[in-house]
């Protein structure tokens, strides 16, 4: 079999390309396979964040091989299977199987009347346990109302159009050659395959020994949203914050043997010696460092925790950044802040807005994959690495390197606002919606500040597209709103390169300009080309997750939202237009009415 040589960017391996993740390379469809199948260890580039290897319990990052020197036989490479499976022939509509052993280097060829073979738009996955695999097209096609369901023919299948039939799934049916079974892809609804007894096998497509599963399968389509959600994390590499800004649990997880201690079971004689170690290395008690470690591993099944922990940090981090306290090789930071005695009306709003911009000329940023969910965001987690235990545990990550602008919020101007009637009915809302959803464990945590904070860094998204220089699918986000008064937006971007990214961004935030961009993106915000539809709306979107939100306000790219394009309300920034709900930048916006700015 020759080697195919298919091209992919090496952070697009870590989202949204990730193991388990289907990609369409020139009208080809592959899956990457999970990352013990990569190449040994040994041959890949290690990628060290401490700080977040800790947090998600492992004890190494390698990155996926780059594509230096791709022509040469001995590359290293990342394996994928071609998925779907079941190809058709565009030509003579002929339907195969294809397998390993018919690759021959090349785009797969009918061996009928050599048309292209392209696949088929529909897979299958499992409702609970994130397994998937190809629609099992003969068995369907067989079981028919009127099919031979003693025919076992898996070579004479043909998808093809319906002559004269409607323009939908009705219109296209499979047919078999040898027993003229026919049925039409409008029968293969959701639940067609659980009433007909085709059950789930238990596997992954590279899989080849079935499991045992209970859980229905469900038809998507391989491109559908809900086939894959990769689940990763990613921390911002900032120094050592000095004790005194890091809480004593935080000290704890940073800890040199807490790892060790984490994943080493409580009854171990070992457990209680190094407890007893880190509790005399910071001067703490034994029962505390216990609880940390009880907390975290009770937490650690829908990441909040971890997450939370890592924000944490960052947050203390800017804060020392604040008094240059804060400075390295990898987190070069400045400080500056809005002047309150400004005689510009705009500067002064600002002012009682935002307490201190930081700007970050040169980050690096970590980004691990975790795994993947199939159909569901609450589905089963299947591992990004299968750990058999011979082998320390690792992650595939992607380091990435750039430039940032930090803003931190008025503690006491943003929990004033949150307070109002018109805010906390408006909270309430979504606060239900939030409630009842199965994304709620991807998400942040609900609260009127994260929502106020997440809608405010996309309209600081959509700005700085246009002022920056990067274009809107390379800027991202992440939303400070941990605890009581830590509430901050950084908006960054990141390149592979290690000389990191050109300066366009942290120029939109020095002075003389972010004024400007802050004041455009709060006008963009007051009115909206959808209005007032958009305005008006109730809790709409994916389980009612947005309010006043559209791709004409305020949803941006998804590589660029930290949280999927939810939680959003134009309205909680700017008011509703029956003056009910007083918006937060409201302030501002009558700044800029009275000012030329």
């Amino acid at each position: 079999m020759s080697k195919r040589i298919l091209q992919l960017g090496v952070a697009k391996l870590i989202a949204p390309f990730g193991p388990g993740a289907v990609v369409d390379i020139l009208g080809e469809s592959f899956m990457t396979l999970t990352a013990d199948k990569w190449p040994k260890r040994t041959l890949l580039e290690p990628v060290d964040c401490l700080r977040l290897s800790s947090r998600l319990g492992v004890q190494r990052f390698y990155a996926p091989p780059s594509a230096d020197g791709i022509e040469n036989s001995n590359a290293l490479s990342i394996p994928v299977i071609r998925y779907p499976a079941w190809l058709f022939c565009q030509t003579c509509r002929r339907m195969i199987r294809w397998t390993n052993k018919l690759e021959s280097g090349t785009a797969p060829e009918c061996p009928s009347d050599s048309g292209r073979l392209v696949p088929m738009r529909f897979v299958v996955a499992c409702r609970e346990r994130s397994h998937s695999a190809d629609v099992p097209w003969p068995e369907w096609l067989h079981r028919a109302p009127g099919a031979t369901v003693e025919c076992k023919e898996t070579g004479s299948l043909r998808f093809r159009p319906i002559e004269g039939g409607s323009p939908g799934l009705s219109g296209l049916e499979i047919a078999c050659d040898a027993c003229r079974s026919r049925r039409t892809l409008g029968d293969l609804r959701g639940d067609v395959l659980l009433r007909e007894g085709l059950s789930c096998h238990g596997t992954q497509p590279w899989e080849s020994t079935w499991r045992t599963c209970e859980s229905p399968l469900e038809v998507l389509q391989r491109g559908a949203t809900s086939f894959h959600y990769a689940e990763t994390e990613a921390a911002i590499d900032i120094p050592d914050v000095s004790a005194s800004t890091l809480d004593v649990e935080d000290r704890i997880r940073t800890n040199t043997f807490y790892l060790a201690l984490r994943s080493t079971p409580p009854d171990d004689p070992f457990a209680s010696q190094m407890a007893q170690r880190i509790a005399d290395e910071l001067d703490v008690s034994v029962d505390l460092v216990l609880s940390v470690v009880r907390r975290d591993l009770g937490g650690d099944e829908d990441g909040l925790p971890v997450r939370s922990a890592i924000l944490g940090e960052e947050f203390a981090a800017f804060r020392a950044a604040e008094n240059d306290d804060a400075d390295e090789e990898n987190f070069k930071t400045r400080a500056q802040s809005f002047d309150q005695e400004s005689v510009d009306v705009v500067e002064r709003a600002l002012a009682e807005l935002i307490d201190s911009i930081i700007l970050v000329d040169r980050l690096r940023e970590v980004r691990a994959s975790l795994g993947f969910k199939r159909y569901r965001p609450d589905s089963d987690l299947i591992d990004a690495v299968t750990h058999d235990g011979s082998e320390a545990k690792w992650l595939p990550a992607y380091e990435g390197f750039g430039e940032g602008v930090f803003l931190r919020f008025n503690a006491a101007a943003l929990d004033t606002w949150a307070s109002t009637p018109g805010a906390q009915a408006r909270s309430t809302l979504l606060s239900a919606k939030f409630d009842a959803s199965g994304f709620s464990k991807r998400l942040h945590p609900f609260s009127i500040g994260y929502v106020a904070l997440h809608s405010f860094a996309h309209a600081l998204l959509r700005e700085f597209a246009f002022s920056s220089g990067y274009p809107a699918a390379s800027l991202h986000e992440r939303i400070y709103c941990e605890a009581s008064g830590d509430y901050g937006v950084f908006i960054y971007t990141t390149s592979s390169d290690p000389e990191g990214t050109l300066g366009g961004l942290v120029r939109e935030g020095e002075l003389d300009r972010l004024g400007s961009s802050l004041a455009r993106a709060a006008e963009q915000l007051s009115w909206c080309s959808n209005d007032p539809v958009c305005s008006e709306s109730q809790p709409q979107n994916l389980d009612g997750l947005n309010i006043a939100a559209c791709h004409s306000c305020l949803l941006t790219s998804e590589t660029s939202c930290d949280g999927f394009n939810l939680l959003l309300d134009r309205v909680m920034l700017v008011g509703s237009p029956d003056g009910e709900v007083t918006g937060l930048l409201e302030d501002l916006l009558q700044a800029i009415s009275e000012s030329t700015y």
